[in-house]
């Protein structure tokens, strides 16, 4: 006994057909953006100097905007303009703070050994108190845990020689500088002729999509990366400015690697002020402790208060979304998955406010 009848079988049919076409075509789909993600990764060296050429002219396209509407400057001159008034700005602040950078490097590596002698004897006298007062802790645990922190100790001079022996790719980093200088001004000057080149390549039934597509994926990414530089700034001058308030000596070294941290949603510059507080509390600081854990708060408010309406006016994603794609980059390809993640993030977004998963 037949328990459909023809109809009936020929629409089920086609249920099933739909369902395995659009299955096939969205695993296709992701299979296409992690083959993409995966060959970002392998190749991200041979883009390097596009891919600043590219933050470059987000960079600069307002200024260059302005100079052409405000002023009526020619094309050409609004760009040179525009490229040296903040470019270089912002060169003259980077040669600043990594002069100043590199004498403090020098600084705590000429005085490392001194510095290694009273952190061990520091951390050596709280594992004891801790044994003596609170925990009965075998000594073979104990031992462990001294060795432990002496080997995280004893790794400092090396990263601190790693940081000084960096000058010796600057020649390298000179000439990749100057090619997305570069870039920088054709892709400022001709953006408009690239991008109708690359869409002209595609079926002429796709060319107004891809074009809305690209112009959408375009402002979303710089003004995410317009946001993080932003918040960037912020967090670097909140935490030198406090730092040196603070009376730290190396206030300009920590405020620099507390405002890269600070690029992170969500966790911030405490990945680095908290561990930092407890440590001058175990060093009996507790002032200082308790002013760093102060310091932490305030900047902590302050990106709060700033991260959704940067993020939001710039890019309008949420910064929970945000920072899992950073941590699932940085797990999937390294240091270089902390751009990526978002990069991927605002690909979907930007195709997704295209119509293109409800075809999927």
């Amino acid at each position: 006994m037949d328990f459909f009848n023809s109809r009936e079988l020929g629409i089920l049919n086609q249920i099933t057909r739909t369902f395995f076409r659009r299955t096939t075509k969205f695993l296709g789909f992701w299979l296409l953006v992690f083959l993409i993600i995966w060959l970002i990764s392998r190749f991200i060296y041979l883009f390097l100097p596009f891919i600043l050429a590219f933050i470059m002219t987000a960079m600069i396209s307002p200024l260059k905007n302005l100079l052409i509407r405000k002023f009526k400057m020619p094309l050409n001159i609004s760009v040179l303009t525009a490229m040296i008034l903040e470019l270089g700005g912002i060169s003259l602040l980077l040669l600043f703070m990594i002069n100043r950078e590199i004498k403090e490097i020098q600084d705590i590596y000429l005085r490392w050994p001194h510095y290694e002698g009273v952190l061990k004897q520091i951390l050596n006298n709280w594992l004891l108190n801790i044994q003596n007062a609170f925990l009965n802790i075998p000594s073979d645990y104990l031992d462990i845990i001294n060795n432990s922190i002496s080997s995280i100790i004893n790794s400092v001079p090396h990263l601190l020689s790693q940081g000084v022996t960096l000058a010796i790719a600057i020649p390298e980093l000179i000439i990749i500088l100057v090619i997305a200088l570069v870039a920088t001004y054709f892709m400022s000057k001709n953006s408009k002729r690239y991008t109708r080149d690359i869409v002209n390549i595609f079926p002429r039934e796709w060319r107004e999509n891809l074009f809305e597509l690209g112009s959408d994926f375009s402002r979303a990414l710089a003004g995410f990366i317009k946001a993080e530089f932003i918040i960037f700034l912020i967090m670097m001058f909140c935490s030198i400015l406090g730092l040196y308030f603070l009376h730290t000596k190396y206030f300009i070294s920590m405020g620099i690697i507390t405002g890269l941290f600070g690029i992170l949603p969500v966790l911030g510059v405490g990945i680095v002020l908290v561990p930092w507080a407890l440590f001058a509390y175990i060093a009996g600081n507790n002032m200082f402790a308790i002013e760093l854990l102060l310091l932490t708060t305030a900047i902590t408010v302050i990106r709060h208060v700033i991260e959704p309406k940067i993020l939001g006016d710039n890019v309008g994603l949420d910064p929970l979304f945000v920072l899992i794609s950073m941590y699932i980059g940085l797990e999937t390809t390294g240091i270089i998955g902390l751009l990526i993640g978002p990069f991927i993030l605002i690909a979907y977004q930007a195709l997704r406010k295209a119509g293109v998963f409800s075809n999927l």
